[in-house]
């Protein structure tokens, strides 16, 4: 943990080995879990409220990731959850400003640069115009398992992305889906292709298999 991590009295912080944690714990009964990771990533955590739950898996892998909890104005009640193998590259920023927010990412996920991620919005309120009623409500974004989100993506509140699948470069991701082993792509995102299998790198083949045997037939 860097020394450029402050964290008040009266939270519950636990920061595994080789993370590179920056930012601030402002206020109470925040708890947070970074587990340990053998490479070495920086995170600019910036939590601003009471009783919000952080926790990023092992091994994560983020170049350069900033997540803001609240801003000037306190976040209280958030769950947000990044699961093992979490990689991405410089400049991902996740804004989740709203008290009682969900934000959940799985397992073996993979983050291009420049993706942002805005559970709703603060200082600014949106409200029903009729009858007063505060809408600007999350109602969480949830992120599958083996999910890969291209660079400059844009994912907003009430966002679900299933198990298996791509986000193109540059799409703007506006609502729920739930095929998996699909393409999103576009503003605002749709299923562009189904279908579709991906794999992080040659290392994660599995010896002779037909995703390795076809690999293999295109650069023969």
């Amino acid at each position: 943990m860097s020394s450029n991590f402050a964290v008040e009295p009266g939270n519950d912080v636990d920061i595994g080995q080789h993370n590179n944690v920056t930012g601030a714990v402002i206020g109470k009964g925040n708890r947070i879990r970074i587990a340990p990771t053998i490479y070495r990533p920086h995170i600019d955590l910036r939590v601003r409220g009471n009783n919000n739950n952080i926790v990023i898996g092992a091994n994560n892998a983020a170049k350069s990731l900033t997540i803001f909890v609240g801003n000037h104005f306190p976040a209280n009640d958030v769950n947000l959850t990044i699961g093992d193998d979490f990689s991405c590259e410089p400049d991902c920023k996740f804004f989740v400003f709203n008290s009682k927010n969900v934000v959940t990412i799985g397992n073996d996920c993979m983050f291009s640069n420049s993706i942002i991620l805005r559970a709703g919005e603060s200082p600014h309120l949106i409200f029903d115009a009729e009858t007063g009623d505060y809408i600007d409500v999350s109602e969480g974004i949830f992120i599958g398992d083996h999910v890969w989100v291209g660079e400059r993506a844009y994912i907003t509140k009430r966002v679900t992305i299933p198990n298996e699948s791509i986000v193109a470069a540059c799409a703007v991701v506006t609502k729920r889906f739930d095929e998996e082993h699909c393409v999103i792509g576009g503003n605002p995102g749709k299923i562009v292709r189904s279908g579709v299998k991906w794999v992080r790198n040659h290392s994660k083949f599995v010896e002779g298999d037909k995703y390795q045997q076809g690999y293999d037939r295109h650069h023969g």
